[in-house]
């Protein structure tokens, strides 16, 4: 049987590693303004086309929910039609 690609201690090294780059990367900003500065402008235009994207997918997935059950309302809807016309006409004629 082959090794995984990834093993627990492989995930477990891949999070220390980045825990400590993202501290070492807040101490440095602490310490540089400039750095600080272009990062938080970075931060802000990233997080703008996040919530930009999210939205947008958000958006069409609702849309295919409702494409989705429009179509199912009309197929219960004919089929009750359907039905209420057999029913009149084997009882009323």
């Amino acid at each position: 049987m082959p090794r995984p690609i990834l093993t627990d201690e492989i995930i477990e090294q891949a999070k220390r590693d980045k825990e400590q780059l993202e501290r070492n990367l807040q101490r440095e900003m602490e310490n540089d303004r400039e750095i600080a500065q272009k990062y938080d402008k970075i931060e802000k235009d990233l997080s703008k086309q996040a919530v930009y994207k999210s939205r947008r997918i958000e958006n069409a997935k609702q849309n295919q929910r409702r494409k989705t059950v429009n179509k199912w309302l009309w197929i219960v809807i004919i089929v009750v039609l359907v039905l209420l016309v057999l029913f009149f006409w084997y009882y009323f004629l």
